[in-house]
């Protein structure tokens, strides 16, 4: 996979925060952003940025990965319900597995995804690391 440097320009807002869109006549917020709300269907919708902020809801451990990505392992995915109301799944990281509970406050943080050998360019994106209250 060979990354553009163009197309990481292009994408970077949403790549690196977190845009959803949130219903003018419902007041619902859907993340990533839709044209339209997908509770009531209707399509007066702004974008927002949402605060990265939240509570782990539940998470699950991976031991296995595709070739080359060995030295992740393993690997924590988290469903987090971020403080506005939408749901993410997203990585947990810098954090230990027996330390991990669930309701845990998270925040979004970002962190390295993939490093391109054939150019040297770095691809950044959000995952959520556990925070202390």
């Amino acid at each position: 996979m060979k990354i553009a440097p163009p197309q990481v320009w292009r994408n970077k807002k949403f790549m690196y925060k977190l845009i959803a869109s949130k219903c003018r006549k419902c007041g619902n917020i859907d993340f990533p952003y839709s044209p339209y709300c997908t509770k009531c269907g209707n399509s007066d919708v702004e974008k927002t940025e949402l605060s990265g902020k939240g509570k782990l809801v539940t998470f699950t451990v991976s031991y296995q990965s595709r070739e080359g990505f060995e030295k992740s392992l393993p690997s924590i995915i988290g469903l987090i319900r971020l403080d506005e109301g939408a749901e993410i799944i997203a990585p947990i990281v810098d954090t230990e597995i027996d330390k991990l509970k669930e309701n845990a406050r998270v925040e979004a943080t970002l962190r390295r995804v993939y490093k391109d050998s054939y150019n040297g360019l770095i691809q950044y994106g959000i995952k959520f690391r556990v925070v202390e209250e």
